[in-house]
């Protein structure tokens, strides 16, 4: 016997074990996962014709929700290939500067905009899923542990892009540790809203391997998502949208719900106490994690009734400290910096040795930049992110590419990109700007210039003009100082509309 040490084995496993039940339902049909592993051989099979087409290659894979971007990924894995799921909310211009960041020859598309197929052309050979229709050629090829199985592209706090490298091992070990730490089941259907791009890691693949099915939307609808608790069991959101759906959905649908789970930014403890109140049959279960490592920590709904404001213990092979400066580890209740080490750790950080070496620490823990501090029983809060990542609706905004943006413009001398709390979105970035000496700039003016040159998801919401940036004392700009002059209200923002 094949010791399944792969995602795909793993999945395999489960396709033999159970061909004829669901495992996505989209528009009324539902696959079963007989037809869905037939399926992405085909895929598999038609980039293995490709000439131009080498196992362990990055390939590109870009579109909206729908069963092609999840027939593109196991193709993509199991043709050897590496796939680089891309954020269909970033500009064609940033996608295409993505492709070639990790040298993907090839690009399978999905419910795309033709402009983005149109600007990664002729670069890219840009190859709609539903074109990847082959029998079997050959042997597909084999994969090990420690085969690469996908890049995930972070903006990093700098905006300059980074690929995270994942193994086929790292990835079974991270929906294994997810699969078992919440009640991921053969009976599950997990409603997928999040966009594939970043929610494939977190639902996707603890579904898969656990043997439940998918319910696939486009996009979240608070409509569509009540609808859908008719049939299905659980889901997978961040506090913004659990937020939403407890402001416009039904609570007697939500309720329906046996489990849905929240990452990516932390739950505010009123929201939480709202959803128990609202849909007391559907258990919140929270975890901790990042792109470099998915699987920190995690709370139960017995936790997060104890401690709403944490995020839990350690997963089960998750060895996880506070240390200071100097890296020595901090005894409980002394805020520091969090390390973890994990199986399901990332590879390294693609063509980056020096970002990687400095990721990790002597004994190989993953230096995560949030800080923390854990209690006398071993429960991780978060206190700060010593990074300045905002995030915003779940999505990772870097401070400095909007900063470069707002100093493009003419009469920008220098500018600060903050987070501020938002009700719909958790946070928005806003800007602080020092004008050129005689400018008549406003802080609305300077908005509006930096909204029509970001993606949306990237366009501060406001922006205010100092006669000078406060800055810290090796002469950075000093974010908290700005942050709390909003907050306090003593430093006005102009908002763009």
């Amino acid at each position: 016997m094949v010791p399944m040490t792969t995602l795909l084995s793993w999945i395999a496993a489960v396709v033999r074990g159970q061909p004829q039940r669901p495992v996505m339902f989209w528009e009324g049909t539902a696959w079963t996962y007989a037809d869905f592993w037939e399926r992405t051989g085909r895929v598999a099979y038609a980039l293995l014709t490709r000439t131009e087409f080498r196992p362990q290659q990055p390939v590109g894979l870009l579109g909206r929700n729908n069963p092609d971007m999840l027939l593109g990924y196991i193709g993509i894995l199991r043709a050897g290939g590496v796939a680089v799921p891309l954020n269909f909310m970033l500009k064609p211009e940033e996608i295409k500067a993505q492709l070639g960041f990790v040298d993907a020859r090839y690009c399978l598309v999905g419910d795309i905009d033709k402009t983005y197929r149109e600007c990664v052309a002729p670069e890219h050979v840009v190859v709609p899923v539903a074109d990847l229709n082959a029998t079997s050629v050959a042997e597909l090829p084999t994969v090990t542990a420690s085969s690469r199985a996908t890049i995930l592209l972070t903006s990093g706090s700098t905006g300059a892009p980074k690929g995270v490298l994942h193994t086929q091992g790292s990835m079974l070990h991270a929906a294994l540790l997810l699969s078992a730490a919440f009640p991921f089941s053969q009976d599950d259907v997990n409603i997928a809203f999040l966009p594939f791009f970043a929610s494939i890691p977190e639902q996707v693949l603890p579904t898969l391997v656990s043997g439940g099915a998918l319910d696939v939307l486009p996009r979240f609808d608070v409509e569509a998502i009540c609808r859908a608790c008719e049939r299905a069991t659980a889901f997978d959101a961040v506090p913004t949208l659990v937020a939403r759906l407890l402001a416009e959905g039904d609570p007697a649908q939500l309720n329906r719900l046996r489990w849905i789970m929240f990452a990516s930014e932390p739950m505010p403890p009123a929201v939480l106490q709202q959803w128990q109140d609202a849909a007391p049959a559907a258990k919140t279960y929270e975890f901790y994690g990042m792109t470099e490592l998915l699987t920190i920590s995690h709370a139960t709904p017995d936790v997060l009734r104890r401690r709403p404001d944490s995020v839990g213990f350690p997963f089960a092979t998750s060895s996880l400290h506070v240390i200071d400066e100097q890296g020595e580890v901090l005894p409980p209740g002394v805020a520091g910096e969090i390390v973890c080490k994990s199986p399901a750790l990332m590879a390294g950080y693609l063509n980056d040795e020096i970002a990687s070496d400095a990721a990790f620490t002597a004994t190989g823990a993953l230096r995560t930049g949030d800080v923390g501090v854990l209690d006398d029983t071993g429960c991780l809060s978060l206190t700060g992110r010593s990074k300045d990542i905002i995030i915003s609706g779940g999505l990772n905004v870097a401070p400095a590419e909007i900063e470069a943006v707002a100093c493009r413009h003419p009469q920008v001398a220098c500018a600060c990109v903050i987070g501020i709390p938002h009700a719909r979105w958790g946070e928005t970035p806003v800007v602080v700007a020092m004008a050129k000496p005689g400018s008549a700039l406003t802080g609305r003016e300077l908005a509006q210039f930096c909204r029509t040159e970001l993606a949306g998801f990237k366009r501060p919401s406001a922006a205010a003009i100092v006669g000078e940036l406060p800055l810290t004392g090796i002469g950075k700009a000093a974010r908290s100082h700005l942050r709390d002059a909003i907050l306090q209200g003593s430093l006005r923002l102009e908002h763009a509309d």
